[in-house]
């Protein structure tokens, strides 16, 4: 795969440095930009043709999803692998993805070797325009799904400052015992399997009235024991957060100003 063009586009530069360093260690001779938002995204392929477009959703200035619209009705882009790589792993946010043409979907966090395999089997297969039965049926599961939702939902309530760790392969429940809009402390349970200092992590920090507030990619600055002694039955971790998108922060603001009243 020599010459190949790669854009990575994601608001977090650390993000962005994190997937150039596997594409380039993993496709030698490949070139690749990074854009921080989808308008950058639009200069820099409208300038030149790229192979393959790895795309964060949440982004400021122009999202994810709208830069997916944009690059389909493209004629240079129709057929271009264009693979999802976000902390929203919902429901109605595949759906809306596979709706507007994408051709795959990865979830953050991820390892290298998940970034990887996913490139290459874009690349792999033959380029076509992308599937319009999928796009269709997506489109009719997510009209029937705000029917229901029409009304009938009830959300139970649930404990404050609760959340959820996610790292490449697994995922931890958690307590926040403290949040800025930097970092979070958070507490697990130690059930003899924790994640490492520096790993890539997703923190779902939960709302008062159920719903997740925000979904902040980061890495684990710090793990330590809550009690001095190794079978400690909890283990406080520090996670950083690497976002930089002003509406994941207007929500974590808020919630950060509701838990501390």
């Amino acid at each position: 795969m020599e010459n190949l063009k790669v854009i990575v586009v994601d608001d977090a530069k650390f993000i962005c440095e994190h997937v150039t360093k596997i594409v380039n260690e993993a496709f030698l001779g490949a070139r690749t930009q990074a854009a921080y938002n989808g308008k950058e995204a639009v200069k820099l392929m409208s300038a030149e043709t790229f192979d393959i477009v790895l795309c964060d959703w949440e982004m400021p200035e122009m999202s994810g999803l709208e830069l997916l619209k944009w690059t389909r009705a493209q004629p240079q882009y129709q057929t271009t692998p264009f693979l999802m790589i976000t902390s929203r792993g919902e429901r109605s946010y595949v759906l809306k993805a596979i709706q507007a043409g994408v051709n795959d979907y990865l979830g953050k966090p991820f390892t290298a070797d998940q970034l990887v395999t996913k490139v290459h089997k874009l690349l792999g297969q033959p380029q076509q325009a992308p599937d319009a039965a999928k796009q269709a049926k997506a489109g009719r599961v997510l009209a029937q799904d705000k029917l229901k939702a029409t009304g009938t939902q009830k959300h139970v309530a649930k404990p404050k400052g609760m959340a959820q760790l996610r790292t490449g392969g697994q995922v931890f429940k958690c307590a926040v015992k403290d949040l800025s809009l930097k970092d979070a402390l958070i507490v697990i349970k130690n059930e003899g399997n924790y994640p490492s200092v520096l790993e890539s992590v997703v923190v779902d920090i939960e709302a008062l009235s159920g719903d997740s507030v925000a979904q902040m990619n980061g890495f684990i600055q710090s793990l330590q024991a809550v009690e001095p002694r190794v079978d400690s039955p909890f283990i406080n971790i520090v996670v950083s957060f690497v976002d930089d998108d002003p509406d994941k922060m207007a929500h974590l603001s808020k919630y950060i100003e509701a838990v501390r009243r």
